[in-house]
């Protein structure tokens, strides 16, 4: 595998959580912490060349409107990329 860029500590918060699955739209703002994760979640596509395809779920809003959320589901080959960055950035912080 090429040398990539180490994510930054918002990314690395955001590949962990995509490699246990799907994340919502709202998780990845918690999880990132930031209120724009569908930007974060672009970053990662780019830099790293995941696909991370947004799904539109149904949902109700608190107001108990129909409405639609997204979610963020990696892909098989995703999840294989996103381990191996992880384990890329491990063993860098193991040496």
């Amino acid at each position: 595998m090429p040398t990539i860029a180490p994510p930054s500590p918002r990314q690395r918060r955001l590949l962990e959580a995509l490699a246990r699955g799907p994340i919502s739209r709202e998780d990845a703002d918690r999880i990132a912490p930031a209120s724009n994760g569908p930007h974060h979640i672009g970053t990662l596509r780019r830099a790293y060349g995941l696909w991370l395809p947004c799904e539109r779920v149904p949902c109700v809003t608190i107001d108990g409107e129909p409405t639609t959320r997204g979610v963020y589901r990696p892909t098989p080959a995703d999840r294989r990329r996103i381990a191996r960055i992880l384990s890329a950035i491990d063993t860098e912080g193991a040496a």
